[in-house]
């Protein structure tokens, strides 16, 4: 490695998006890595657009990079070490923390990171104890929040008055900080029963969340979806030139976020021949070049402002999917797109084994995607409204995020385009979609994940079954709930929630 680079080629990198030649951004940074030095402020900024494009060895590499740049500090290590924990290399995180000097390993931050990692892998009784750690030396509302996550709070227990002092405390914080602890609250009086409380701390949390960021839109994204739905037909779909993409190796897990999904993808995972599964986010980035060309119109981007943003390159529609075709000169166009997907998936999960991907949103991506991998299969998750738009509600998401979860009106107006969009593809797809209800697959899990199995055409094991003894990680909210046996327990759970049922069945079922 030479040392002729000194800062990153961000505007070739720019100019490379902005042309939607995702290949091409990915080969400056790995060009800019080859000759660039060992370390550097600036490679913090290279890892997080390489992570942005899929490519998340290079991510790794350059935060590696930003990790050795002087002062080797915690902030630096952190973001190396949160870097790896995205791309599952949880053992290889902890390792950078461990490396830290002795006075920096009971530091609340490290301490929250190790407890969130605990409860990622199903070890609960360590979680709670690291963050009972890190609250003696900062009371926090960001650590209550992990605290919740990982413990069932009991009748009577002291946790609860002490978050409640906190709270009389923190009047004058920022709203998103009082939210963490009023969502804390709110899961603490859940497990307790007492729901009039429970109720109250979700609401005042939601509500500050929502005022604390924009409102969500929901006309636009249903016009959104209209669109998607207007444009992807048969006949449309049809026009376009088939893909010689395999793509048999991934399984796709979608629905609403707490609708069933990570249940799912622990079932799936328990399975001899599938290797692992995650949130891969790499849909968009294998769909960058079917943009739109005029998305973007902004001025050249500065380095700190390309990584702040996100990969989306336009809506997807079905005319920019054809004027992608246009343009391009190869007899193969989506078969080159699912091709990159496949190798971004193979660099995070190795060569063997079928995967799992459950990227949030992939209903919006539904018709390219199982164009371009033709022998993909899709399970798609659906749940009671009124239990998953309570799971939604009680579920901390930073500002930004999910904003349409911070209001029962809110989350109505997005089921009702999810329903919509899980229709269409559904009657498109009736083959390579097939429709897991939540409640049926708890009530008679036997049956329901023989279903799934044969559908995706894995052989019964007898692992898959107990899909709760597998020790994998399990990065989402209901990384607790997976640890347990199948469970009708939550079915109904809306009943308890009493103003928040009736009003968002007020507004979904108008």
């Amino acid at each position: 490695m030479t040392s002729s680079l000194q800062m990153p080629r961000m505007n070739l990198v720019n100019q490379a998006r902005r042309r939607l030649d995702r290949k091409a951004a990915a080969a400056i940074l790995r060009e800019d890595l080859d000759r660039g030095p060992p370390a550097g402020e600036f490679w913090q900024i290279v890892s997080q657009v390489a992570a942005q494009l899929g490519e998340h060895k290079l991510s790794a590499e350059a935060a590696k990079r930003y990790a050795a740049t002087a002062p080797q500090d915690m902030d630096h290590a952190f973001f190396y070490a949160l870097t790896l924990s995205r791309n599952g290399q949880l053992d290889d995180a902890l390792r950078q923390l461990d490396a830290l000097p002795a006075d920096t390993q009971n530091h609340p931050a490290v301490l929250h990171f190790r407890a969130t990692t605990a409860t990622q892998q199903g070890d609960f009784a360590r979680a709670e104890a690291l963050l009972q750690q890190a609250l003696a030396i900062s009371p926090a509302p960001v650590q209550w929040l992990a605290l919740s996550a990982a413990k069932t709070f009991k009748a009577g227990d002291p946790d609860i008055a002490r978050m409640e002092a906190v709270l009389s405390r923190i009047a004058n914080a920022p709203l998103p900080i009082k939210a963490q602890l009023l969502y804390s609250l709110g899961k603490a009086y859940d497990d307790v029963r007492d729901m009039e409380k429970a109720t109250k701390a979700y609401a005042m949390g939601a509500a500050m969340m929502r005022q604390s960021g924009r409102a969500p839109d929901g006309r636009a994204w249903d016009d959104f979806i209209s669109h998607l739905i207007a444009g992807y037909t048969p006949e449309n779909m049809g026009k376009l030139k088939p893909s010689c993409a395999d793509g048999s190796r991934v399984i796709f897990v979608t629905g609403f976020p707490r609708s069933g999904t990570t249940l799912v993808e622990q079932i799936l995972t328990s399975h001899s021949q599938v290797s692992e599964g995650a949130e891969l986010n790499l849909v968009p980035a294998a769909l960058m070049p079917t943009g739109s060309l005029k998305f973007d119109t902004s001025e050249a981007l500065s380095s700190e402002p390309l990584a702040a943003r996100h990969l989306m390159s336009g809506d997807y529609s079905f005319e920019d999917a054809v004027a992608y075709q246009d343009r391009t000169a190869g007899d193969d166009p989506w078969g080159e797109v699912g091709r990159d997907y496949l190798a971004m998936a193979q660099e995070r999960f190795g060569p063997e084994g079928r995967v799992v991907d459950k990227t949030l949103n992939l209903g919006s991506f539904m018709g390219l995607l199982l164009h371009a991998l033709p022998n993909a299969k899709v399970l798609w998750l659906r749940r009671k409204p009124e239990d998953c738009a309570l799971s939604n509600y009680r579920m901390y998401s930073k500002a930004g995020t999910l904003p349409w979860t911070y209001s029962p009106s809110d989350l109505a107006d997005f089921f009702r385009s999810e329903d919509r969009l899980y229709a269409h593809w559904a009657m498109m797809f009736p083959d390579r979609i097939l429709t897991v209800q939540y409640e049926d697959l708890v009530s008679d899990p036997q049956n329901g994940i023989r279903r799934i199995l044969a559908h995706v055409g894995l052989d019964e094991e007898p692992q898959v079954f107990e899909p709760h003894k597998s020790k994998r990680a399990v990065a989402t909210a209901s990384m607790a709930q997976v640890r347990a046996p199948i469970s009708t327990s939550r079915i109904g759970a809306a009943d308890a929630y009493a103003a928040f049922t009736e009003e968002f069945r007020r507004a979904y079922y108008r």
